[in-house]
């Protein structure tokens, strides 16, 4: 069974959706916290900004019960202490393919088209396959779903103008600012999101640029490509006041900016805060300082809003894709399920084979025999084919169980003893 339990900015708001986010450092604990208090082992986790997302694949519950199994580890390992049903979704088999092909391919994301996504799902899939936790269901789900992302990109408009959530925070302090070109920002964070909100900020004419990273090996690129300066982390207080924006985007779990941090600066001076982390890297309490304004990832919605109806086009569109490669996948998934039965065929197949031929050798030229041997095998392999063909009909290749049980019963092989 193929399942995913997550939450996401639909069904939650950043306060809530901050406390399930899982950073990359913990994914190898989780995964060994809940094989500890499930049995299931074998996962994929895709945590962003906008959503935390267990996907599995296991046989030994049944569907209501896996589901409830990772929702109880999830929510003991993250300690959350309140009832978090009304916030989670879950999805099985096809729902859960067509699920994750939706999110890879942005239709699921809050800005229709971002192209965020699909590293970060390839990001998420390849730290699972570092811990060696996909099984050979996952590893091909998610190559697949990659592959349908990549068709949705090329083969349709979707991706046409903005299609990043730092994009979006770049045209909201644009939108709130009387020139945004001759404004200095800081921005706290070098990873994508980072990246991609410098793009956007050298786009819009920005040259008076910040940046700021806990390592600065990993800031030196992006600091000699725009021509910034450098703010070692322990540092950014002191720059507050210097700049007029203030962008965090970091997976740091605890607060970068504090209400500490501004009580004793010139209330005149205080910058634009945008926060585009989950966890969120600003703590509100700011808010109570007058004149503050604070940007968080869930207030870009309205830009998002206006840009929905161009792209509903691209989204039919899409959806024809996923449609097309999730009932392939499905396909390969439901044939999975009669190997067993094939197997079986062929253990019986080659057993009466083995034996007639043997007492038909008895008293019999070599010549003949090989001919005969030659003849049997060529009607083993068609009639093996035939019978195959005739199962995946009868089973709908697979999917249907009841049938798939009677057909494995009547070619059911002995137990071997040990």
């Amino acid at each position: 069974m193929i399942g995913v339990l997550g939450i996401n900015h639909t069904s939650a708001p950043i306060e809530v959706r901050e406390r399930f986010s899982i950073s990359d450092d913990e994914i190898a604990v989780f995964a060994d916290f809940l094989c500890k208090h499930s049995h299931i082992s074998s996962i994929v986790v895709l945590s962003t900004c906008n959503r935390t997302e267990i996907y599995f694949s296991q046989s030994q519950f049944e569907l209501k019960h896996a589901h409830i199994l990772v929702y109880n580890s999830l929510m003991a390992f993250k300690t959350i202490d309140f009832d978090a049903e009304q916030y989670v979704y879950s999805y099985n088999q096809d729902d859960a393919v067509e699920h994750l092909f939706t999110v890879t391919s942005g239709i699921d994301s809050m800005l229709i088209g971002e192209d965020q996504i699909i590293g970060q799902v390839k990001e998420a899939y390849e730290i699972a396959e570092k811990y060696s936790l996909p099984d050979a269901v996952l590893k091909r789900l998610f190559q697949k779903s990659l592959e349908a992302g990549k068709r949705v990109r090329t083969e349709t408009a979707i991706t046409t103008g903005c299609t990043s959530i730092s994009f979006l925070a770049v045209e909201m302090c644009d939108s709130v600012c009387t020139d945004l070109s001759k404004l200095s920002v800081l921005l706290i964070g070098t990873g994508d999101t980072g990246k991609l909100t410098l793009q956007a900020l050298y786009k819009k004419g920005v040259r008076d640029l910040y940046i700021s990273n806990r390592t600065y090996e990993h800031a030196l690129p992006l600091v000699e490509k725009y021509d910034a300066e450098f703010v070692p982390i322990n540092q950014i207080d002191s720059y507050i006041e210097q700049v007029d924006i203030v962008i965090t985007a970091t997976s740091s779990s605890s607060y970068i900016i504090t209400s500490d941090m501004l009580l004793e600066k010139s209330l005149q001076s205080l910058p634009i805060f945008v926060d585009l982390s989950v966890p969120r890297n600003i703590d509100l309490a700011i808010d109570s300082i007058s004149k503050v304004e604070i940007i968080v990832v869930d207030d870009l919605q309205k830009i998002i809003d206006r840009n929905k109806e161009k792209r509903e086009d691209c989204v039919e569109q899409a959806y024809e894709i996923i449609q097309e490669t999730c009932a392939a996948f499905m396909d390969w998934f439901s044939f999975r399920a009669l190997q067993p039965t094939i197997r079986a065929i062929d253990y019986h197949l080659e057993k009466i084979y083995s034996r007639e031929l043997a007492t038909y050798s008895l008293g019999s030229s070599s010549e003949i025999v090989q001919s005969v041997d030659d003849f049997s095998a060529n009607l083993r392999k068609k009639y093996k084919k035939e019978l195959i063909k005739n199962v995946r009909q009868i089973t709908n290749n697979g999917r249907n169980e009841l049938y798939l049980q009677v057909i494995n019963d009547l070619f059911r092989q002995p137990k071997t003893s040990q």
